[in-house]
């Protein structure tokens, strides 16, 4: 049982809000809440399955008329239980404000991924970047962001131009890391109870 859920929307209006999964009792609870579904194919609603792969198949089913408006599409992932309303419309205002056509919500690392490393071919480790970045403090490296997966903002256009989820270029959503959960696990399930019960 899969869903995620999309919005077309102009500059200034959202034009419909679909639900996207292959579930019935999904899609009928959205038929019954006036929300506009696409059934998905078993093969896009599977564990190998994409996101790449999900929102390709939800563009091609939209209406050809809606596609060549080329609207911002809100991509809502479920496994992000902690964000909320609030973040979607401040996310919507941002875009709008800055007149940019891309955003993506993320989280501050812990870990600097300038200190990281690979095991190269003959078994020994090797910096992904420069080795002297290895080395260096951790107040002296950028602060890094990685996508939570919560919220994605693009254009129709964008998205197929480049074959996917554009991120280079576009505005950061800086959420914080309780409200980044993401729910993978059954670790996660506990770790969401927690911080529902701590609340």
């Amino acid at each position: 049982m899969d869903f995620t859920v999309e919005a077309a929307k102009s500059s200034r209006h959202v034009d419909a809000v679909y639900v996207s999964s292959e579930d019935e009792e999904i899609l009928n609870f959205a038929r019954a809440s006036d929300v506009e579904v696409i059934c998905r194919p078993a093969e896009y609603a599977s564990d190998t399955a994409s996101a790449v792969e999900v929102v390709t198949h939800f563009i091609n089913d939209l209406p050809s008329k809606l596609r060549q408006q080329d609207p911002y599409i809100v991509y809502l992932q479920p496994t992000s239980p902690l964000r909320t309303s609030k973040h979607i419309d401040d996310a919507l205002e941002i875009i709008v404000l800055l007149n940019n056509d891309k955003l993506v919500s993320v989280t501050e690392l812990e870990t600097s991924p300038f200190k990281s490393f690979k095991i190269n071919h003959d078994g020994n480790l090797e910096s992904l970047f420069d080795e002297k970045l290895s080395n260096a403090r951790r107040q002296d490296l950028p602060t890094t962001y990685i996508p939570n997966g919560a919220i994605y903002i693009f254009r129709i256009s964008d998205f197929i131009e480049r074959g996917g989820f554009p991120s280079n270029g576009s505005i950061p959503f800086i959420m914080n890391e309780e409200e980044s959960l993401d729910i993978d696990t059954e670790a996660d399930v506990k770790r969401l109870e927690q911080i529902l019960g701590e609340r």
